[in-house]
């Protein structure tokens, strides 16, 4: 009964993992999607259940050291902190400006601030 339900567990974290792949690379290209968050949790998911797409996401050459150095150092680089600040920010501010609600806009900015200070927090100085 315990190999049953872990092997599911593993299926599921491995299907978990792929979809994670897939809305990182939609991500990619969409600026509204986040890129690295989405593979850095499909490493995690796939630590027991596929160390095979493990490895294919630690050696990628685009992400690789990126998801690495968060993994290992939980930091990532001035250009990553970068790019995602004004990625975030521009979403957010386009977001409040073609949404009329003035709650929507307040809620966005606190979300913002928030996932702010957590990206600022993981700049190692």
């Amino acid at each position: 009964m315990m190999a049953v339900s872990e092997s599911i567990v593993r299926v599921l974290l491995k299907i978990g993992a792929c979809i994670c792949i897939g809305l990182g690379v939609i991500g990619a290209f969409l600026p509204i999607l986040p890129t690295t968050p989405f593979l850095i949790l499909a490493t995690v998911l796939s630590y027991n259940s596929s160390p095979k797409i493990r490895r294919w996401l630690l050696d990628h050459p685009v992400f690789g050291d990126t998801i690495q150095n968060y993994l290992e150092n939980r930091s990532i680089t001035i250009t990553a902190l970068r790019r995602a600040l004004i990625t975030l920010w521009l979403c957010l501010l386009v977001t409040i400006w073609l949404v009329s609600e003035i709650w929507v806009g307040i809620i966005l900015l606190v979300l913002g601030g928030l996932v702010t200070l957590y990206l600022l927090g993981l700049q190692k100085i």
